[in-house]
């Protein structure tokens, strides 16, 4: 999450620059001496490599690892794993996106010595801390050294800062400040809550349960709010918990910053530094701040790689021993496209078009539905249409009269076609079993060719 990636900056530009126990906790934070703590904070980030990409418009990925530490089974196995991009543009805010990995995506890892390892993708940051990857330049960077380069292969981009956080950080953070107010949006109950831990002999689960509105949660209860995976009422997906995940930054800052925050500021940075690892000086933080500060929060993208888009499940219990999800195009090609064309053009968004979907695959699935989810996550208006008769070329016609010129230049170079300006088809559409739907009026049409749909989906391989 973008409040994570940047939570010491802005604890540091809420409080200023104060005190030798203040500057002890950043420099253990941030694994740097005191002295040099205090110098990299009062630079305000200028020169940092961060600096630099904001200055040059080049896009910034960090991730966060989230694991359970060393109280917990497998301690550095990473329950969530998030990459956030960040695309400065000149003269305007950046474009921001929020990119959900899920836990159970089975992989290669490549490990050291040239030896390698089919896992979830959970295990590659704890492959590294356990010693079995490539030697990192430091203990720090242990973790990241297997579990960057797995990300930047399968989604295609560079990723070159990570922050590594003990879910402990969450809850002594919180305690530090005596406990946050969450208006929780929506109550759930999660009847599988793990009771404890498997390693120590208890596999039970137990039931949580967060009525909905505001409400008074001291560490333990936000890390179990912020943890639970299998929710009722909507909260049961990874977004869900990213989400309240975010909420819990966003309140432990405002506590901070209420009246008498302040004083507990040091002891809120040590509680991060003994539950944190990351290669982001205190330089590139403060530099990730100012980048992001002014951002609105709803322009943010939130994506989810699931098995609803790019990825499908192994068919657990019947089917395999383990719930796995793998990827429909085992090459990558098809998630690494979209990944690397996260940002549309402002201008595309800013129209606001109503974006259908038609398939035209010959493939009697899901393909409307799911490219109408994959392009809302980016801000697009999607709705998903029925059938046409089957096409090779997938085509992208503007129905719009010149209104939605900019969604629908962007969407044709998406899919590497040229845009139709003729109208949508006057025949009726169908879809099973064979209830007329009407042709969209104004807007843009994207209309799904065989192509592309044999494309996205690959061989559908097992062996990632």
């Amino acid at each position: 999450m973008v409040s994570v990636v940047v939570m010491f900056s802005l604890l540091l530009v809420a409080g200023g620059i104060y005190g030798v126990r203040l500057s002890l906790a950043l420099a253990k934070t941030f694994h740097t001496n005191p002295i040099s703590a205090v110098v990299g904070a009062l630079q305000g980030g200028h020169g940092s490599a961060i600096d630099h990409e904001k200055q040059t418009y080049q896009r910034i990925n960090v991730v966060l690892y989230g694991y359970g530490g060393d109280q917990h089974s497998g301690a550095f196995l990473t329950d969530s794993i998030m990459v956030i991009s960040i695309q400065p543009l000149r003269g305007r805010p950046p474009q921001v996106a929020e990119i959900s990995i899920p836990r159970d995506w089975f992989v290669n890892i490549p490990l050291r010595n040239g030896k390698s390892t089919q896992q979830r993708i959970n295990f590659a940051y704890a492959a590294g801390m356990l010693g079995e990857g490539p030697q990192p330049a430091s203990a720090v960077d242990a973790g990241a050294a297997v579990a960057d380069p797995v990300l930047a292969h399968i989604l295609g981009v560079g990723i070159s800062y990570f922050v590594g956080v003990d879910f402990n950080a969450f809850k002594q953070a919180v305690d530090a400040v005596g406990g946050i107010n969450i208006d929780v949006p929506a109550g759930f109950t999660d009847y599988q809550y793990p009771a404890g831990e498997c390693d120590l002999g208890n596999c039970g689960y137990q039931t949580v349960r967060f009525k909905a509105g505001m409400q008074h949660m001291n560490g333990a209860t936000a890390l179990i709010y912020s943890r639970s995976r299998h929710g009722n009422n909507g909260q049961g997906s990874d977004f869900a918990r990213s989400r309240r995940q975010q909420q819990i930054i966003v309140a432990l800052r405002s506590q901070i910053e209420s009246i008498g925050g302040f004083g507990k500021l040091p002891d809120v940075i040590n509680a991060l530094g003994s539950n944190v690892l990351t290669n982001l000086t205190i330089g590139d933080a403060e530099s990730l701040y100012g980048l992001v500060n002014g951002v609105n929060p709803a322009s943010i993208e939130h994506i989810s790689l699931d098995d609803t888009n790019f990825l499908y499940d192994c068919g657990y219990p019947y089917r395999c021993g383990s719930y796995y999800l793998y990827t429909n195009d085992r090459s990558y090609k098809s998630l690494q496209h979209f990944v690397q064309d996260i940002f549309p053009a402002p201008a595309a968004l800013a129209e606001g078009a109503p974006v259908a979907f038609v398939n035209a695959s010959g493939c009697n699935n899901t393909a409307t539905t799911r490219w109408a989810s994959v392009m809302h996550m980016l801000g697009f208006a999607t709705t998903a249409g029925g059938r046409a008769p089957t096409q090779a070329l997938t085509q992208v016609i503007d129905n719009s009269g010149g209104k939605d010129t900019a969604a629908a230049q962007w969407l044709a170079a998406y899919f590497g076609v040229s845009v139709t300006t003729e109208p949508a088809p006057t025949a009726p559409l169908t879809t099973p079993p064979a209830t007329p739907v009407a042709a969209p009026a104004g807007g843009v049409t994207v209309i799904l060719g065989s192509a592309e749909e044999q494309a996205f989906l690959g061989d559908q391989g097992v062996g990632q």
